[in-house]
């Protein structure tokens, strides 16, 4: 039999909780593996109840419980506590006669509980978790024979912990992988500084989009933008503040355009947009929405303060033409819009 010692200081030993923790047992469901062991455990120490008990802060939770419906019990009712402080096996022959235990519930109940052993789950680095534990109604010993098999079980409870929380890196790293995968999959289809899908990732949208118009004939507009005067705000301001007004045209794109509508930065400072299902009327009435929001929010910070306009080309997205076609168009009309004064939008 384990010598016992004095009240625990242990399970409320800081390291000790943490490393508890770190398993992540606590409050899990019922699993038939530590079922099993328990139930071994009271086959093997010919006992009615076994239980793989973990003391936490306040309080003992039982992982397994066979032969008592307890999901936990109040750490001043635990027998347990006591265990977790041993080097071996924790045996009381009787808890009636023991004044540490002779007041505990278990013992005061109509048919209480008379014998106690328990042997300590010890994590790889030390660390007492708790304790695989059988009772009896009836006083009793335990033999060396059984007592050192039931270490054994216990040392099987570490082993199950530590393949959980091998499975649970696993997860983690899975996890971390796919968050890592989509945001390769972000970058590689939207522009960095203003979050809108890249040159890339919009022609692929376009040759989508072309298709669908090609089997369906719903209409569609294309709108070609570019920021009027940018070299004039980078060689001004610094390229830090062109950076800004990149990413204002971007937020006040966002809140111009519908959610089923596709903005791209299609290089430098010009910006493509796609409106499905929108005729050209629409379309004007987009763009003049985009031309009235960029003359209500200057760029910020920036003093004296700096208002941008857009010059724009507007055209059917025609399924029967080339895509080539349609893009030359689109810029041909831009630079008409410039042309003429900028800060205008220009039908193809």
């Amino acid at each position: 039999m384990a010598q016992t010692l004095a009240p625990d200081a242990l399970s409320n030993d800081a390291d000790r909780l943490k490393a508890l923790q770190r398993y992540g047992i606590l409050d899990t469901p019922m699993e038939p593996a530590y079922d099993e062991l328990a139930d071994i455990a009271g086959h093997v120490c010919d006992a009615p109840v076994a239980l793989i008990s973990f003391v936490d802060r306040d309080r003992q939770w039982f992982k397994a419980s066979l032969g008592l419906d307890l999901p936990e019990t109040p750490l001043d009712q635990s027998v347990c506590r006591y265990a977790i402080r041993q080097s071996g096996v924790f045996i009381v022959p009787d808890l009636a006669q023991d004044p540490r235990f002779a007041n505990l519930h278990i013992v005061t109940q109509e048919n209480p509980m008379r014998f106690y052993a328990g042997a300590p789950i010890v994590t790889p680095d030390g660390y007492a978790l708790g304790s695989l534990c059988v009772l009896d109604h009836r006083p009793r010993q335990l033999s060396e024979r059984v007592a050192g098999l039931l270490s054994s079980l216990a040392r099987q409870v570490v082993r199950l912990l530590e393949l959980k929380r091998a499975n649970d890196r696993q997860g983690q790293m899975l996890l971390e992988l796919e968050e890592a995968r989509h945001r390769m999959a972000l970058l590689a289809h939207t522009d960095v500084l203003t979050g809108l899908a890249n040159r890339r990732s919009f022609t692929e949208r376009l040759r989508q989009e072309l298709a669908l118009l090609q089997r369906d004939g719903e209409p569609a507009c294309l709108l070609m933008m570019d920021i009027d005067h940018f070299k004039r705000v980078n060689d001004v301001h610094g390229h830090h503040v062109g950076d800004q007004a990149l990413q204002l045209f971007a937020t006040l794109c966002r809140d111009v355009f519908r959610a089923a509508d596709v903005v791209g930065r299609w290089g430098g400072e010009e910006f493509l947009a796609l409106l499905p299902a929108t005729g050209v009327v629409q379309a004007q009435a987009v763009a003049q929405r985009v031309h009235a929001a960029l003359a209500e929010h200057p760029v910020p910070g920036v003093e004296p303060p700096l208002v941008l306009s857009v010059s724009m080309g507007l055209g059917n997205f025609d399924p029967a033409r080339h895509l080539d076609m349609t893009l030359r168009a689109l810029d041909a009309a831009l630079y008409t819009a410039k042309r003429e004064g900028r800060n205008r939008t220009v039908l193809v």
